[in-house]
């Protein structure tokens, strides 16, 4: 346990503690004035960052959604009893995940390239316009992460016992059935899990954005991270860009809170509407 707490500690906990700590001043001259929660007042009067707040949040759902169904449904498709050739389609999906996220942003920024592409020239479609550059960075990140969640959603589903499946077979469920009623109740723990950690890896998007910026114009301000970076190293504004960071930490954690407890009050009254209608079955059997 010692080891984890220094851990904690010196990786999460300290830095989040410096950069409060630098978000209190100012910077004249090289010499930083203290001025209290100056920076946060101007931070929430900054309708820039809130824009790219609420633009990373659209992302995050879209892009979460996408994601975990498909992830769901070919996780689902590969534990029926009629997929072939398991571990290989496995392997499959799962290579995209094991591609650095700088080279594929490269690589499908050069997909993206309208001059290099005969079907997207024939087609008279951009992918890196302004009306479709979000849908295609979602696009990038469903490619690269689909695989990983598909695999979590395997790997619970192989800790199943087979004889709930054998009971259920023997009940008259099909395959859709089964996956419907069985299985996807029992992977609720681990879509939870992935919603939490898609969310807070969508509310980081700065990869895909940052690179793309060399193929098309995108604004500095197009996510919180390009924000902050901007605020950082363009700006020179350390203060003011630790003050965004914190912020946006603290609008994850809330927002992954609300999740975890809707999803707790939402469990619960399902299984107390299951045990309610049990208990009626077993009264009127009797």
């Amino acid at each position: 346990m010692a080891p984890f707490i220094l851990l904690f500690i010196a990786f999460l906990f300290a830095p989040l503690l410096y950069a409060f700590y630098t978000s209190l001043f100012i910077e004249r001259f090289g010499q930083p004035i203290f001025v209290g929660f100056r920076n946060y007042v101007n931070a929430f009067q900054d309708g820039a960052f809130w824009s790219s707040v609420v633009n990373v949040i659209r992302y995050a759902i879209l892009q979460g959604v996408i994601m975990i169904v498909l992830s769901l449904i070919l996780a689902l498709v590969l534990d029926t009893k009629y997929a072939r050739w398991k571990p290989l389609f496995r392997l499959i999906y799962f290579l995209p995940y094991a591609v650095p996220g700088v080279f594929a942003s490269i690589m499908w920024g050069f997909l993206y390239s309208k001059p290099l592409d005969p079907l997207l020239q024939a087609l008279h479609f951009d992918p890196l316009s302004s009306a479709a550059l979000l849908y295609s960075i979602i696009n990038i990140a469903t490619w690269e992460w689909a695989g990983y969640n598909m695999t979590l959603y395997s790997a619970s589903l192989t800790g199943v016992s087979t004889d709930l499946y054998e009971a259920a077979i023997v009940d008259g469920c099909n395959e859709f059935q089964l996956a419907w009623h069985i299985k996807l109740p029992l992977l609720r723990p681990t879509i939870l899990m992935t919603v939490i950690l898609s969310f807070i890896g969508s509310m980081q998007l700065f990869n895909e954005p940052f690179l793309l910026s060399a193929l098309t114009p995108i604004s500095q301000t197009f996510t919180p991270n390009m924000d902050i970076y901007a605020m950082a190293f363009n700006l020179t504004n350390l203060p003011y860009a630790a003050t965004l960071a914190v912020l946006l930490g603290a609008i994850t954690i809330f927002i992954s809170a609300c999740v975890m407890i809707a999803a707790r009050v939402i469990g619960r009254r399902s299984r107390e509407r299951t045990a309610l209608r049990m208990s009626s079955e077993e009264v009127l059997s009797t």
